[in-house]
């Protein structure tokens, strides 16, 4: 599912405009909810992507969905806007996002 917000990401802000192709961000955002909808359909009654607990998957999941929700590729997932919310809701959550920002800040 990240492929697809790279490409976004590639042809929206990274490549100088000139050499961004914004059909490709119609393509790939498009190839993301098709993705989102899988795990929308995954997560209906479950806490976590894996499992009775948070695991490695749950953290890169909601890092993920919440890119993907900056572009707004999430507003037809009401079931990954919950599990996003409830990740970083987590006691923990905000202290280890301010760690990890720290650490990669210069």
């Amino acid at each position: 599912m990240e492929q697809p917000l790279w490409r976004i990401a590639r042809n929206t802000v990274l490549y100088p405009e000139e050499q961004r192709l914004p059909a490709d961000v119609v393509l790939a955002s498009q190839e993301f909810k098709d993705m989102a909808a899988v795990l929308e359909k995954h997560m209906d009654g479950r806490r976590f992507v894996v499992g009775d607990g948070a695991t490695v998957a749950d953290f890169v999941a909601a890092y993920m969905l919440d890119w993907a929700n900056e572009d707004s590729l999430l507003n037809d997932c009401p079931q990954l806007l919950a599990y996003m919310k409830r990740m970083y809701a987590r006691p923990n959550a905000p202290q280890r996002i301010a760690e990890a920002f720290a650490a990669i800040t210069p």
